[in-house]
């Protein structure tokens, strides 16, 4: 009995300190959430509050820290702000020295006082416990580019895309065409930075130059992804859009004709060569190669598009539109089936719903100037000048040096006078 004693006193011991540690944590949340929370409804209430709470002195407000509404500080005056964001960084260093949360805080706090010395010493000790943040990153290419080291920040945006492409906080403005560059660039750093999503961002680059008619380039990254099916498939829809309706149908009979690959991607094959051969002359064969898409992957637009396709080519264009519907309801925000969807009712003689389509994808893609000349022109065609010069100014102010768009503007004025 006395041996075990001992031991059952630590074990006693053990549990009281563990529920005076819970019970101490619980005290603090309950303190520390109405100041956290009184942040956004009076900043500079909060702040001051804030600044001289000994709570900040309290190990468990550095984990609790880490959901403060640090953003609404920008609200309160800079002195009080910064100094909040002080304590709360040396907290957290001090408790959480492996995570960048408190380095990143005093980044704030000194970017606050205006000290771009500081906060980019402060952003280096962040970035040096997680790399892999798009957030520092793009943070440090704003405190580049605010000293004047614009191709170091632009270095860094692209090293950001391609961590994670298309995430865009903080926001950093470039110019337009630097911010294609930092776009291209970002792919080429995923092939880098993520060997298992290599052969995806080769290809996803690689169709990303072909759009910007760079073809040489994209056949040379396509290159790199060696014999993949999807880089057969997309050399097929390559040599579609060329023409070549042969190869491109060769291409695709090889990717759709092969029960080993995913369902998907097969269909995604037997559309292409639907539509290759619909351009070689061979209807029936196509509509037989679309259906078989269908039947495959009816749950993607691709194959009802292929269909749509079809039907127009045999004119007709009532069950072109039918299809359409369906790819639109299995794809309601895919701009491609969207502009589809708007050429296949025009054709039709639906124009209330062609237009009604390309607004709904002039809302969903406001940077997409091609977008937006699409409605215009179509308004130009129905006659409501109105509209397209409402459209048109809009797309303007988006879009000043679009050619496209200003040529339409110059066309808007020779309808308007001459009537």
């Amino acid at each position: 009995m006395s041996r075990r004693s001992p031991a059952r006193f630590v074990l006693i011991v053990v549990v009281i300190a563990a529920a005076a540690v819970r019970l101490f944590t619980a005290g603090v949340q309950m303190a520390w959430r109405p100041l956290a929370d009184a942040l956004a409804a009076d900043p500079a209430a909060a702040c001051e509050r804030l600044a001289s709470t000994p709570l900040l002195e309290l190990p468990p407000v550095a984990v609790l820290g880490l959901r403060l509404q640090t953003g609404a500080l920008t609200r309160a005056p800079v002195e009080c702000a910064a100094a909040v964001l002080d304590r709360l960084a040396r907290l957290q260093q001090r408790w959480l020295p492996l995570m960048a949360a408190g380095h990143l805080n005093g980044v704030r706090a000194a970017l606050a006082r205006e000290d771009l010395d500081g906060a980019a010493e402060r952003l280096a000790g962040a970035l040096e416990r997680d790399p892999t943040s798009p957030y520092l990153h793009r943070l440090s290419a704003l405190l580049m580019l605010s000293r004047g080291r614009y191709e170091e920040a632009l270095g860094e945006l692209a090293f950001a895309e391609g961590l994670a492409p298309g995430f865009r906080l903080p926001r950093v403005e470039v110019l337009p065409g630097d911010a294609l560059w930092v776009e291209l660039e970002g792919l080429r750093k995923k092939a880098e930075l993520y060997p298992r999503k290599r052969d995806e961002a080769l290809l996803a680059l690689g169709s990303r130059l072909w759009t910007l008619d760079r073809k040489d380039e994209a056949r040379r990254t396509l290159d790199e992804v060696g014999s993949r099916p999807e880089a057969r498939l997309l050399r097929a829809e390559w040599a579609l859009q060329e023409g070549r309706a042969g190869e491109a149908a060769s291409l695709a009979r090889e990717v759709a004709t092969r029960r080993a690959y995913p369902a998907r991607l097969r269909a995604r094959a037997w559309s292409t060569l639907a539509r290759a051969l619909d351009a070689a002359g061979e209807t029936e064969a196509a509509l037989e190669a679309a259906s078989e898409a269908v039947r495959l992957d009816p749950g993607s637009p691709g194959p009802y598009v292929a269909m749509a396709r079809v039907a127009r080519r045999r004119g007709d264009l009532e069950g072109a539109l039918a299809s359409m519907r369906r790819a639109w309801g299995v794809a309601p925000t895919d701009i491609g089936v969207l502009l589809e969807m708007a050429a296949t009712a025009e054709a039709a003689g639906h124009g209330a719903d062609a237009r009604l389509v390309l607004e709904r994808a002039n809302e969903l893609a406001p940077d997409r100037a091609d977008v937006a000349a699409r409605l215009v022109e179509l308004l130009l065609r129905q006659g409501h000048l109105m509209q397209a010069a409402m459209v048109l100014s809009r797309e303007l102010d988006r879009h000043p040096t679009d050619r496209r768009l200003l040529a339409l503007a110059g066309r808007l004025g020779d309808q308007t006078s001459s009537r």
